[in-house]
């Protein structure tokens, strides 16, 4: 009975190990790093021994109550040199060299353990093992190839780096065309039969499962019957087999087929040096002000686009110098780099508390940058780690705190005196001057129990009226992987340890929940038109490579959970995210293509263009160019106005000025008009120069009016002739003045009155 109950505690302790060695940390970035690929290049892990062995040290003769506990205090200790990790912890587990002290137990009749330790000779072949286990791993020019063209790609999540890595494999491996050809360098990527042979010398020294197709009962007969026929190795099976596929289009089936076959081979000979090469990076310089960049194609053309575009900007561009955000293309941007802590206070990266970094002085003015283009802007508020939420009151007291956060941090007045008096005089209604215009969360891991869930929804719905009390144009959005709301069916077998299938929050049809409908008269309940007009609730679905598969299979997704206007109203709400790696622009112009073709919205990350695209808007370096070319309107809805104003930027990213300097106008229009009828002098002066009077009141307002026309979005916004009202009343009243003037200057004849 002590076996099993040891037994069973050995399993959770590995279990436990294995969180810890694949634990996910809040705001960690994923990429691979040139010093890291070095480091496989020179076997630079040898180096990490000297200080791995000084921690270990402390150990020598150090007690236990069990092999469990010793071996998640030392992986703790040692989770900054994951390569020693799985050596100790099997050491520990397994080696007869771990001393035990025990004592017998009169009811059970058994030994059990109560104190074990490393002695100084134990740990000494400790060492010798990890020594051996790094030598142990082999080299390949190959690997260092693919460890290169993974450089310059910065993800924020494990599982997308992971899929980019497959797909990069098939590709170099020239594996299903439209995944290969996605890349723009492909004959860079594409491995040689040199490379290709180098890489399969390590595939017959490890063991790949699943290699072979399963055979029949009368296949496995005659295969016993050729006991002296000579089996093939694993690496000619698989050059076999991927040989079928090579420059072939993948189609769902094949790549079905491939995929498990491809994760095999990265799983054992890939992914244990890409982690290694993966650097994970939480610094943020809490110090600086987060900048756009200094270059801008000006404002938004929303106008133009088909749908909103979301920009999401992470925390590790800001300050980057070599980077500056086109505002063109996007009608949001959301800013990527705030998470919750365990009691619900939102912090930066650095740690320290959000509200405290945005109130530095200056410290956000790149909110009213972005409105100055015309865009909204978003905060994205990520929350990975739920393991220090104990229970359900603890949760309830989590999302207490983080709505009173979210509240301070967006509803907070941002605008300078200068620009709240500008809005004030000129009734400027697209600018509210709060610290954001909304909030999209990024909540990975959460409970997917029903009590969880409820109280998720109501969180979410009660947040979005707080924030709606605000600011009537308020968004809350969710951002989700897409593997979270995938079905069964569309789940590979290789997933099934990341991908549950649709439950708690991560489903279409919790989503559809949890939209925010319109309010109506006598409680009728909106239509779905009412609600797609006033939707104020974005699903923010990030794909993950190969994206030719998954962004066909949001909609499969969709339709499998949802249907009629539910769907409908969903489906408006959807904006697949394509996480950009800078070169695939070819695969970038077909995605947005097949966006603009199937949804209503498109996400793009990290969302920042290279600086050497500064001088010229129209570099292909420049991501804005793309989504302007690709996700636009057809040419016959887009208006006049909105392409003048995309030629002459300027007008509209100062048209606070120009709507300051149209209200002075009117004043003082207004002011003549009045002088003109109430003062004799001024009577008297106009009456002679009438003409002067019809140029200042109507020309100065013409000219301003038709700027604000042509070139402000809002008054563009505006419909009909209504936009034209004011100038179109003071030309009234010059005609007016005009009559009374001809009126008083003629010689009527006089009737005489008896």
């Amino acid at each position: 009975m002590t076996n099993v109950f040891r037994n069973i505690t050995r399993i959770l302790a590995f279990s436990l190990f294995t969180t810890l060695y694949a634990h996910t940390c809040e705001l960690c970035t994923y990429e691979v790093t040139p010093e890291n690929i070095k480091s496989y290049e020179t076997g630079g892990k040898l180096k990490d021994t000297t200080e791995a062995f000084k921690i270990l040290d402390k150990y020598i003769n150090w007690y236990f109550n069990s092999r469990d506990d010793m071996a998640l205090q030392l992986s703790q200790e040692l989770k900054n040199y994951p390569h020693f990790l799985k050596t100790v912890n099997n050491f520990v587990l397994e080696s007869w060299m771990v001393r035990e002290k025990k004592i017998k137990e009169e009811v059970w009749l058994d030994s059990i353990v109560d104190k074990v330790w490393l002695t100084a000779v134990g740990m000494d072949s400790l060492k010798k093992y990890m020594v051996l286990g790094i030598r142990g791993d082999q080299f390949s020019t190959t690997i260092l190839k693919f460890l290169n063209e993974l450089q310059g790609v910065r993800f924020a999540d494990s599982l997308l780096a992971r899929r980019y890595a497959l797909s990069l494999l098939a590709a170099s491996l020239a594996i299903c065309s439209d995944t290969s050809k996605a890349f723009a360098i492909f004959d860079t990527v594409h491995w040689n039969d040199e490379e290709i042979q180098n890489l399969m010398k390590l595939v017959d020294n490890v063991k790949l499962p699943q290699l072979s197709k399963p055979q029949t009962t009368t296949q496995k007969k005659k295969s016993n019957k050729k006991n002296t026929e000579q089996k093939e190795s694993q690496s000619e099976l698989l050059t076999r087999f991927f040989s079928r596929y090579r420059g072939r289009s993948c189609s769902d089936e094949r790549w079905n087929l491939v995929f498990t076959r491809l994760d095999s081979l990265y799983s054992h000979l890939f992914e244990n040096v890409v982690s290694m090469a993966m650097y994970q990076d939480e610094t943020f310089d809490d110090s600086k002000p987060i900048e756009w960049g200094g270059a801008d194609c000006g404002c938004s053309r929303k106008d133009q686009l088909n749908g909103d575009v979301i920009g999401i900007y992470p925390y590790w561009f800001a300050g980057d110098t070599t980077k500056w955000v086109d505002f063109s293309a996007i009608t949001r941007i959301s800013f990527y780099g705030i998470y919750a802590n365990i009691d619900g206070v939102l912090q930066m990266p650095s740690g320290i508390p959000t509200l405290t970094y945005l109130g530095k002085k200056g410290f956000s003015k790149f909110v009213s940058e972005a409105h100055r283009h015309y865009v909204k802007m978003d905060w994205i508020i990520e929350k990975s780690d739920w393991r220090g939420i104990k229970n359900h009151e603890s949760l309830g007291k989590f999302f207490a705190k983080l709505t009173k956060e979210i509240d301070s941090l967006v509803s907070a007045p941002n605008n300078t005196l200068f620009q709240k008096m500008v809005n004030k005089i000129s009734f400027s209604g697209d600018d509210y001057g709060n610290r954001g215009d909304g909030v999209t969360l990024y909540f990975k891991n959460y409970p997917t129990d029903s009590l969880s869930t409820a109280m998720f929804n109501r969180f979410f719905k009660d947040l979005h009226q707080l924030l709606l009390s605000r600011n009537p144009n308020a968004y809350l959005n969710m951002m989700v992987n897409r593997l979270d709301l995938t079905e069964d069916i569309y789940a590979h077998h290789i997933d099934s340890d990341a991908v549950k299938g649709p439950e708690g929050i991560y489903s279409y049809a919790n989503f559809r929940k949890i939209i925010t409908e319109p309010k109506t008269e006598k409680g009728v309940s909106p239509s779905s038109d009412q609600i797609v007009d006033k939707l104020k609730n974005l699903l923010l679905v990030i794909n993950e490579e190969p994206l030719s598969r998954s962004n066909r299979l949001i909609h499969s997704d969709l339709s499998l959970q949802l249907k009629g206007e539910d769907r409908h109203i969903v489906l408006k709400a959807l904006a697949p995210v394509i996480w950009f790696d800078n070169r695939q622009w070819d695969q970038l112009s077909d995605d947005a293509t097949y966006y603009n073709d199937s949804y209503y919205s498109l996400g793009i990350a990290p969302y920042a263009t290279d600086i050497d695209a500064a001088e010229i808007c129209g570099n292909k370096g420049n991501i804005g160019v793309c989504l302007n070319e690709y996700f636009k309107k057809d040419d016959k809805d887009i208006t006049f106005s909105s392409q003048i104003r995309s030629e002459f930027p300027f007008f509209c990213m100062y048209r606070w000025a120009f709507r300051l300097l149209n209200t002075l106008v009117y004043i003082f229009a207004l002011a003549l008009l009045l002088g003109y009828f109430a003062s004799c002098t001024t009577s008297a002066f106009f009456d002679k120069h009438l003409a002067l009077l019809v140029g200042l009141v109507v020309i100065p307002p013409a000219f301003t009016t038709t700027i604000l026309v042509l070139f402000d979005p809002v008054a563009t916004s505006l419909a009909g002739a209504f936009r034209f009202l004011p100038i179109i009343v003071l030309v009234l009243s010059v005609i007016t003045a005009s009559l009374i003037k001809v009126y008083r200057n003629a010689d009527f004849p006089k009737r005489k009155i008896k």
